[in-house]
């Protein structure tokens, strides 16, 4: 007999946000960044209310490959989008990856057309096969392909349409491009730097850039995505996701050397009682002085809720000419198969004394980089993995050393054994 027993939910809760997940060990609420080891190296993902700190490498632009998953993930999560960019323009179609269930291009439509129907099986026709346990002819077969299972992403926009849960992570494919279509659906809100120009130069801000930004955020924010405002019982929240491109370079300008302190301290109380979550880019490079970094940085650090740099080989270990001469003959020496480390500075704790990564997090097990972290961008995807070192000599070196045809071998004693003399009894004969 079933327990006439049920739990009753509190009147007017509003449902989760979709593709959202809650954190066992703090119970906040998470996000993805669209690459499924960060997520793991973060502890499951970003935090909502939270700021991810990326320092950017020098002369490469490993950070905004994580950007662009993270504005992708916003698309295809059906999230809101805020893209801050005042160094370059943003073509959304040309630079965020695609996913498999979205519109691909006329290379795969063409491979989709030519494509044969699959054969029947011998079983269909009644002929003689091998007969499995009924309990499992009903199962999915594994061996078929990507292209014969439904599209991940369509299914997950037709859940979303119908009100249920989407995937959390999409899996994307670098190959591809986020189609159009998609794109003026999500409607997302960019932010370029002429604005920023324009709108700073006022008598209102008298050239801070960093306030007028943080009243566009407010603006935005206040707008449907505040934690504090009341919705309506049985709606469903939306999150927010905002990316600050090259925050603190040469085209920021505030009225104090330290106004980017003030804008991240204000960013992160305004995001604590929102349901939204940040991502910042910011050029480390630019705040060394002989090779040491300036103490504002670890202040900028402090302000954020993680931090995680990417080192790459070709920024830091050459010259700009020596990078031009390897993108043109396309290798880069021994480090082929890793292309940078991943250093971990600080990790996500909201809600909690300690980061829940020691518990959640298979890649990282320990505190900062203990860990080797490295990542590796290849032709469909960007992934983080534990660094090994190369073997010894390469893949294309012969370790064993060759024999020499011209000396004559020498052939082996018949009866002679393990421990034996040839010529000698053996004397572990009896």
């Amino acid at each position: 007999m079933s327990s006439s027993f049920r739990k009753r939910a509190p009147a007017g809760q509003a449902k989760p946000p979709p593709a959202t997940r809650l954190n066992t060990h703090s119970a906040q609420l998470l996000v993805s960044t669209g690459v499924p080891s960060l997520d793991d190296v973060l502890g499951g993902g970003l935090p909502v209310g939270g700021v991810l700190l990326i320092e950017e490498d020098r002369q490469t632009g490993y950070s905004n490959t994580l950007l662009s998953y993270f504005a992708s993930q916003a698309i295809a999560a059906g999230h809101k989008l805020c893209i801050v960019n005042a160094d370059h323009q943003m073509h959304l179609t040309s630079q965020l990856p695609g996913w498999a269930g979205a519109v691909r291009g006329p290379a795969a439509a063409e491979a989709a057309e030519t494509k044969e129907t699959p054969k029947t099986s011998s079983a269909d026709d009644g002929s003689d096969a091998m007969k499995i346990a009924w309990r499992y002819q009903n199962l999915p077969k594994l061996s078929e392909g990507e292209d014969d299972k439904p599209d991940s992403g369509s299914s997950s926009r037709q859940s979303t349409e119908a009100g249920n849960e989407v995937k959390y992570c999409e899996q994307f494919d670098l190959s591809l491009r986020i189609p159009k279509e998609l794109v003026d659906k999500a409607q997302p809100i960019i932010i370029d730097g002429e604005s920023i120009f324009d709108m700073a130069n006022t008598e209102q801000y008298g050239g801070d850039m960093y306030e007028y930004l943080l009243d566009r955020i407010s603006a935005i924010i206040q707008d449907g995505y505040s934690s504090l405002a009341p919705v309506p019982a049985n709606t469903e929240r939306n999150v927010l996701r905002i990316e600050l491109r090259s925050l603190g370079s040469g085209f920021w300008q505030g009225k104090s050397p330290t106004a980017i302190l003030q804008f991240l301290h204000k960013l992160r109380g305004l995001l604590r009682y929102s349901y939204a979550a940040c991502v910042v880019s910011f050029p480390v490079h630019l705040y060394e002085e002989a090779g040491v970094r300036l103490p504002i940085v670890k202040r900028i650090e402090h302000l954020c809720d993680a931090v995680i740099e990417l080192e790459s080989f070709e920024g830091t270990y050459a010259t700009p000419a020596d990078i031009i001469a390897r993108q043109i003959k396309g290798s880069l020496g021994v480090t082929q198969d890793y292309h940078g480390f991943l250093h971990i500075h600080k990790l996500p704790r909201l809600n909690s004394m300690t980061a829940s990564v020691g518990r959640l997090s298979l890649l990282h097990t320990g505190g900062g980089s203990s860990n080797n972290l490295a990542f590796r961008l290849r032709r469909k995807k960007f992934s983080i993995e534990t660094y090994h070192l190369p073997i010894e000599g390469g893949v294309t070196e012969r370790r064993v050393p060759a024999v020499d045809e011209s000396k004559p071998r020498k052939r082996a004693v018949a009866g002679a054994g393990c421990g034996s003399t040839p010529g000698r009894k053996d004397p572990l004969e009896f």
